[in-house]
């Protein structure tokens, strides 16, 4: 505007220039000629004043659409955290009332005359029942405390090279027994080796938490773990997937944190073009028709509240595929090397 402004007194000037030149031109011209000059600049300056107008309201459209979508994740994000403490409240709740009522089975047996075999089954009965509980209350607790470290920010990652088909084997091994005590498979399909960079405390800590799920939730059949390169000749991404034969997270479908994970693995599927599918040694061992129901509670959502705030912390997405009487399959996408 200011540049129309001084624009217009140009004009003006070279007009009484004219003027002074030509003292015998018509007054009456002159004088129409400085109107149309000054309805020109102020048409001029009208527009340019709409345009500027127009255009901040513009902008200050898109930034409060940015503010609703800000908001909207804030929310979502709210919701979801929300979700996790109510159920980390009520797992802690029923561990500490297994716990009570264990104890006070405990003191009844204690306080029986003494000698007596059953009494001494009890007794050794409701101390690993204190103990078990004690045991999942332990890890409940540090679970919570390793989720509240992550959402801090206080976790950092720390970037080697490692061979990551030495590291998922050596987990393997270390969880088979407690797969063998479920009477279940675990098995490993991996190359021979699989040279990456990354965090190997934390790609280890994501690959337990889905292994130790898996085991848990299963009630026949196995798991069956996985790695290997990305396909399609990239070698800059390296892929770790765990599956099971157990009866799928359906119930947990619709908790903020699966809703998250499915829409990423649904983005993730888009853009790559495939779909993972089940092997055939897992896809046949089905469970039983008893299985129809299995409690997923005890810090499912917090164990996989912390593998996605690790697969953030890594830059590694997540993907989910679960299906009634079916199985999981947890599919990690990690970057194969990071920037020095």
């Amino acid at each position: 505007m200011r540049e129309w402004g001084h624009l217009h007194l140009c004009m003006l000037e070279e007009l009484e220039a004219f003027a002074l030149e030509r003292p015998r031109f018509a007054a009456e011209a002159l004088s129409s000629a400085r109107v149309m000059l000054t309805r020109l600049f102020v048409d001029c300056m009208v527009e340019s004043a709409s345009s500027h107008a127009a255009l901040e309201r513009a902008e200050a459209a898109s930034r409060l659409s940015e503010l609703e979508r800000a908001h909207d994740e804030l929310r979502a994000l709210d919701s979801e955290r929300t979700e996790l403490w109510r159920e980390a409240a009520h797992d802690l709740r029923g561990t500490v009332g297994a716990v009570k009522l264990a104890a006070t089975a405990l003191g009844r047996v204690a306080m029986s005359p003494p000698g007596k075999a059953a009494a001494t089954s009890q007794l050794a009965e409701f101390v690993g029942r204190v103990r078990r509980s004690a045991e999942s209350l332990e890890a409940l607790l540090s679970d919570l405390i390793e989720l509240t470290r992550l959402e801090a920010g206080r976790e950092h990652r720390e970037v080697v090279a490692f061979d990551a088909v030495g590291i998922i084997t050596a987990l393997c091994d270390s969880l088979q027994p407690l797969a063998t005590e479920r009477h279940l498979f675990l098995r490993c399909h991996m190359p021979p080796e699989l040279q990456v960079q990354g965090d190997v405390v934390k790609v280890t800590r994501i690959a337990q938490n889905l292994i130790l799920n898996a085991i848990k939730y299963t009630e026949s059949g196995g798991v069956l773990v996985s790695c290997s390169a990305a396909p399609s000749g990239n070698l800059e991404r390296w892929i770790l997937c765990v599956q099971d034969t157990g009866v799928g997270l359906e119930r947990a479908s619709d908790t903020p944190l699966a809703l998250v994970i499915s829409e990423a693995t649904r983005e993730n599927q888009a853009i790559s073009g495939q779909a993972e599918e089940m092997p055939a040694e897992l896809s046949s061992a089905k469970p039983s028709s008893s299985e129809t129901e299995v409690n997923h509670a005890s810090g499912e959502g917090i164990g996989l509240s912390i593998v996605k705030r690790l697969c953030e912390l890594l830059d590694a997405s997540i993907e989910l595929q679960t299906q009634r009487g079916r199985g999981t399959t947890f599919r990690i996408v990690f970057p194969r090397q990071y920037p020095g």
